[in-house]
């Protein structure tokens, strides 16, 4: 069901600074992009043959008191693991309904090219997953 980790999501404070240091380990930047309908500036780095570490700042102050809380001086926290499915992403999500996992939205939704659904962590073990079918988006 769950083919391999595509990425591991992470929001951070400053995207500037978490940039460099991932940049310091060695790692490439591979792309960035700004989705100002979800209030976040995204960069992601190839880590090894595949999997990604995307940095998520969110751009405005309700969009980080959500995903990063209220505490002062937390600089960065996971927030979800994106799990590559190996079937169609609507059946992954039938499977794991029937076994109490509620989704963010109904339907999978297109991003880049792919189509995604989140899960609600606390249906899931207080884990959000994305899961992502590669190129499965139509325009």
């Amino acid at each position: 069901m769950l083919k391999r980790i595509d990425h591991i999501g992470v929001v951070v404070h400053d995207l500037l600074r978490a940039k460099k240091f991932l940049e310091s380990l060695g790692l490439n930047l591979e792309f960035e992009r700004e989705l100002p309908e979800r209030n976040v500036k995204a960069a992601f780095y190839r880590v090894g043959d595949g999997a990604r570490i995307e940095l998520i700042e969110p751009t405005t102050s309700e969009a980080r008191r959500r995903r990063l809380g209220d505490r002062v001086g937390d600089k960065a926290r996971i927030e979800h693991i994106a799990v590559e499915v190996d079937d169609s992403i609507t059946k992954i999500m039938q499977t794991l309904r029937g076994l109490g996992v509620e989704f963010v939205a109904p339907q999978p939704v297109a991003i880049d090219g792919n189509l995604n659904a989140f899960s609600r962590p606390d249906t899931s073990e207080g884990i959000q997953f994305q899961l992502v079918e590669r190129d499965a988006a139509t325009a």
